[in-house]
């Protein structure tokens, strides 16, 4: 800011009057780019595609589109709502965020904030991703007789997220797993890591959302 002040000759708050303003437009403007965008980044035709490069970069199925995961971004402690910007298990105040990642690098889905002391689930649910996503994540050549499982693309998640026609996890759960879950598992985790990679960049391409006292 100090560089684009002495640059243009305007006060430093002028210059974050312009970025606050290019902000808003952008968030206005290209929202939808952010949500489902089953016109462009999710068309029907761009999800087989998703598909065939996640199982050719290794994953057991091939139907998986993409990896959910949520981000946690650590606040400055708030002077109200403290109780629930606390998030209990990283033991400080932060907002939440959920992403949808993409095989090609994409942010597809992007949720949030969220208070932070809300776990994944629910920004699942407030998300109504899984709702989306049945409205266009139809498979070809599928019929009544086949199982509902198989009739959809699919997103893949951590076990909190559970099973579903739209969503797969990792097998979880008490008892003792078999050595072809163990494997499918470890097959799955080793495909997942883009999705932790993807968080990376952002934070790594703009260091400031790392600065939890400014924020």
């Amino acid at each position: 800011m100090y560089d684009l002040a002495m640059l243009y000759n305007c006060a430093q708050s002028a210059i974050l009057e312009c970025v606050n303003e290019l902000v808003e437009f952008l968030d206005e403007t290209q929202e939808h780019l952010l949500g489902c965008d089953s016109e462009h980044l999710l068309h029907p035709s761009r999800l087989k595609e998703y598909a065939a490069a996640t199982h050719a970069r290794g994953s057991p199925l091939a139907s998986i589109i993409a990896f959910i995961d949520c981000s946690i971004r650590r606040i400055c402690h708030p002077t109200w709502f403290q109780r629930q910007a606390y998030n209990g298990h990283k033991k400080f105040h932060s907002l939440k965020y959920q992403a949808l990642m993409l095989p090609n690098g994409i942010i597809g889905h992007l949720y949030g904030p969220v208070e932070g002391r809300q776990n994944n689930n629910f920004l699942l649910m407030e998300s109504t991703l899984l709702e989306a996503l049945s409205e266009f994540t139809h498979q070809e050549d599928v019929d009544e007789d086949t199982p509902i499982e198989r009739r959809y693309f699919q997103i893949f998640g951590d076990p909190a997220y559970g099973v579903g026609p739209h969503i797969m996890s990792p097998f979880s759960g008490p008892g003792k797993r078999t050595p072809e879950e163990h494997e499918w598992n470890a097959q799955m985790s080793a495909v997942r890591i883009e999705v932790e990679h993807g968080f990376g960049i952002v934070a790594n391409l703009w260091p400031f959302l790392n600065a939890g006292w400014k924020m």
